[in-house]
């Protein structure tokens, strides 16, 4: 069943199926996941890492890319002839060289336990990396008698089910079929034939049957964590029967320092394994659902025989800490134009939130900023034409709360010493070879002398302005 989802205080959690935080390549389509296929175990016990031997084994036939790329066992002309293009020995693999070490005939690939709901059906899901009309789903599964020892072949198995075009729903393919009555050890076996291609895929599971009752659980979908909780956040996994009514509630409290998208969710699946009756969450692999330290790769499950929903409900902390705001300086004194550098890299929250950032400058001419969020921004100031305070301010949120933070720049003009006026007070009485001005770069200027010193008085500071007019020098000497 699908979740429903419901986020108090508007922070948001879950729904979407989202892909592990590994590479997928850009031709990636899918496996099924529950039960999970041979190269999706494979996959999740790591690429590099791992130590289960039927995937060591498949690592030192084809190397890691095919862990990588467990959504690709394919093959691109099929067009419905799957015995035709995958022979005997090679159905695991899809007859595809990349992930040959698949058809390995073992008999320790790691199996699900999996058994028949009330009705007798059992609900696959395939991840769908890559959505494709679908012509059909053939599923197979291994007779009584099959040794695991040997290789597969197509006379191993017969076909137990058959679906057409099932739409994708949150990324994942959900196909319910009948599940063939038995017990043991079995292998699985699915073909996905594109309608839009003569592409198909190909992907067995290993799976013990559970004569007739089933120990596994079913897979409600991921756990995908979008926001970091603060401390003291209560994570609920609530559960309802058929009626709607509840059946368990079982809460968790998020400590200091586990807050962050991959660590809240990993500890919240600890509290719902170690306590609920009726369910568990993580990756389901070889029967064992083991919690991740990822933001994605969680899902939950519930027990097959209750036929539940659940809810995933967030409360924040009632009482939320101000952050602390800090402002760090390149300096605060400086003459003339100038950047000072500003950084809130020092702030903090109490809860270990994730603060956003605001600037603003709220004293001062000639000031502005290269941006007005962000953890840095550039103070930029133009010289003043008399001594003043700059002042900068630092807004920081939590979310809940806000702190700021002033910083008080001291900016002089340029050069320094005295003046007579501020070009263009004056003008008209200046006196060649004596008036000195201060000019809007910040420097001073003295009157040249007569005759040039005539100019000094023309009131047309697109020529005469010092520093800035377009024949400035004709009137003006910079000192």
């Amino acid at each position: 069943m699908n979740p429903t989802i419901r986020t108090p205080l508007a922070l948001a959690l879950l729904g979407c199926a989202a892909a592990l935080l590994a590479p997928v390549p850009a031709h990636s389509h899918g496996s099924m996941t529950t039960p999970p296929s041979r190269i999706y175990t494979c996959f999740l016990s790591g690429p590099e890492t791992t130590t289960d031997p039927a995937c060591v084994a498949l690592k030192n036939a084809n190397g890691t890319a095919p862990f990588y790329d467990w959504m690709s066992v394919n093959q691109a002309n099929a067009n419905s002839n799957h015995q035709a293009v995958v022979p005997d020995g090679k159905l695991c693999s899809g007859n595809n060289p990349t992930f040959s070490g698949l058809d390995l005939p073992r008999n320790d690939w790691q199996s699900t336990p999996i058994g028949p709901a009330a009705d007798g059906s059992f609900e696959f899901i395939f991840r769908g990396t890559a959505p494709h009309s679908t012509k059909d789903w053939i599923f197979f599964i291994s007779r009584d008698g099959w040794s695991p020892t040997q290789p597969l072949r197509w006379s191993d198995m017969f076909e137990f089910c058959r679906l057409g075009n099932v739409p994708l729903n949150n990324g994942n393919y959900h196909l319910r079929c009948p599940l063939p009555q038995g017990n043991g050890k079995r292998v699985i076996y699915t073909v996905w034939q594109r309608a839009d291609s003569t592409e198909a895929f190909y992907t067995c599971m290993d799976v013990n049957l559970g004569n007739g009752s089933n120990p596994g659980w079913v897979d409600e979908g991921v756990l995908t964590a979008q926001s970091t909780l603060p401390a003291g956040t209560v994570v609920t996994l609530r559960l309802f029967n058929a009626a709607g009514n509840d059946v368990e509630s079982t809460a968790h409290t998020v400590a200091q320092g586990q807050g962050s998208t991959s660590e809240w969710p990993f500890r919240f699946a600890q509290t719902i394994n170690a306590q609920s009756a009726y369910a568990r969450i993580g990756v389901l692999a070889g029967g064992t659902i083991t919690p991740q330290q990822s933001a994605t790769a969680n899902h939950v499950y519930t027990s097959n025989s209750q036929n539940l929903s659940h809810q995933v409900e967030i409360r924040l902390p009632t009482t939320n800490q101000p952050p602390l705001a800090v402002i760090g300086a390149s300096s605060t004194s400086v003459s003339g134009a100038a950047n000072v550098v500003l950084t809130g890299s020092g702030s903090s929250d109490p809860e270990g939130a994730v603060l956003t950032y605001q600037w603003a400058v709220t004293s001062g001419s000639g000031a502005s900023l290269s941006s007005n969020s962000g953890v840095q921004t550039t103070l930029q100031l133009t010289a003043p034409a008399q001594a003043q305070t700059v002042v900068a301010r630092l807004s920081v949120s939590d979310g809940v709360n806000t702190a700021t933070k002033t910083v008080s720049i001291a900016h002089q003009p340029a050069g320094g010493g005295s003046y007579d006026y501020v070009y263009p007070a004056g003008i008209g009485s200046y006196k060649p070879g004596i008036t000195v001005v201060l000019g809007s770069d910040g420097n001073r200027y003295r009157c040249r002398p007569a005759p040039e010193g005539g100019w000094c008085n023309i009131n047309s500071a697109y020529h005469y302005a010092p520093g800035t007019g377009t024949v400035w020098a004709d009137a003006w000497t910079r000192l």
